[in-house]
């Protein structure tokens, strides 16, 4: 019985790091519950360069979302190490994903 309860104890430590590990990337600031300051327009012209420099996105555009501005970005496909990158909040407003595929533009 003493060798479990030891065995328990040198695993706790590496349990906590493990437990306040998770609960800081949780937390991370996206803006979340503040009203925004400006307008839907001006924040994506703020942040459309860090947008679009993550690899996958294609565009950056305002939309309306249940009567709520939201902010869009569309991707060229479904990708987790896309959406991981892509904050959730900007600035107040609400950001979706937008699976769009490619966009050309006509000759």
């Amino acid at each position: 019985m003493a060798w479990q309860r030891d065995s328990w104890l040198r695993r706790l430590p590496t349990a906590l790091v493990a437990v306040l590990g998770l609960a800081a990337a949780s937390c991370r600031d996206d803006g979340g519950g503040k009203a925004p300051e400006r307008t839907a327009a001006e924040v994506i012209a703020a942040h459309s360069a860090e947008l679009m420099a993550i690899p996958g996105v294609t565009g950056v555009y305002e939309g309306q979302s249940h009567g709520e501005t939201v902010l869009r970005v569309m991707v060229y496909a479904r990708a987790d190490s896309t959406y991981r990158r892509i904050p959730r909040r900007i600035e107040g407003y609400r950001v979706e994903i937008e699976v769009s595929g490619s966009i050309r533009p006509y000759h």
